[in-house]
């Protein structure tokens, strides 16, 4: 079967982004709230994440954000976190075996067995995007949720190549094939880009973020217009030095804020670009 091209899989290759704390908002920055407010951290701690917004988020808006953030963290890239320890607050909680797909004969049905997490082949999946609508010359975009038609895809395990891995594999369990596996939950995706997006815009450039449709993404609600915010660099790129990038610019033809993302950057994973657009944004002090 084919396999994936492979990702460095050592503990300790990820680099740590700098830590930072903005400061505080003082009010939630997606509705408004100055109710029972907590800090945002703008790229999950999950995920390495260490830039902070204080008393950016309420309990109401949090518990919103908190869900698409943890399907993402565990659904996606719960084996990326184990593979190389990557935060998180219930490290006790980690499974020692995962389970692995295989069949056991060339005629035999698909059936999973239990393989210790130190030699599971890991799956690393980022969705791409065509451009965001609203960076495109077209003068009516069509509204469209979230959707993808390629994943870039990795393979990692732990202290093993991984082609030679599956190959060893195996032989040890005594199977004719493994299929391993993971998922692009491109929704929860989709707004978690937003929510880092939007986070960032107001910490460095001192702006409340209107109720907007870009608002709605962030909190995971409303997603038919997703795609006219959101897009990505369908190419392969080079691995980084960074942890994340992150950083902000201007759209050409207004003056909508570009903000270009690019997760676990040091993987060599996929650019992605949210626009946040020129009348949802003011001056904090207006």
């Amino acid at each position: 079967m084919p396999t994936p091209n492979a990702v460095p899989p050592l503990h300790g290759y990820l680099p740590s982004q700098a830590a930072h704390t903005y400061k505080a908002v003082g009010r939630c920055i997606y509705c408004g709230s100055t109710h029972q407010l907590s800090d945002e951290h703008i790229i999950p701690l999950g995920l390495g994440g260490r830039l902070v917004l204080p008393e950016a988020s309420c309990s109401i808006c949090s518990t919103k954000t908190s869900r698409f953030e943890r399907t993402c963290l565990r659904t996606m890239y719960g084996p990326l976190r184990m593979l190389y320890d990557l935060p998180t607050r219930r490290k006790k909680g980690r499974p020692e075996t995962l389970q692995l797909k295989v069949k056991r004969t060339e005629a035999s049905e698909w059936e999973y067995v239990q393989v210790a997490q130190e030699r599971y082949p890991f799956l690393i999946t980022f969705p791409y995007f065509e451009a965001p609508g609203a960076l495109t010359v077209v003068e009516k975009f069509e509204a469209t949720g979230p959707v993808t038609q390629r994943l870039w895809i990795r393979g990692a395990s732990p202290h093993h190549d991984f082609h030679e891995l599956l190959q060893s594999l195996a032989e040890e369990l005594g199977v004719h094939s493994l299929m391993p596996e993971s998922k692009a939950e491109v929704s929860a995706f989709c707004s978690l880009l937003a929510k880092i997006a939007f986070s960032y815009t107001v910490a460095e450039r001192g702006v409340a973020v209107e109720r907007s449709g870009l608002a709605s993404i962030a909190l995971g609600e409303n997603m038919q217009n997703c795609m006219h915010y959101i897009g990505s660099v369908e190419k392969d790129e080079p691995p980084s030095v960074f942890l994340h990038e992150l950083s902000l610019g201007h759209h050409t033809r207004d003056d909508s804020i570009l903000v270009r993302l690019r997760l676990l950057a040091k993987l060599g994973t996929p650019t992605y670009f949210v626009v946040v657009p020129s009348q949802t944004h003011r001056s904090m002090t207006e």
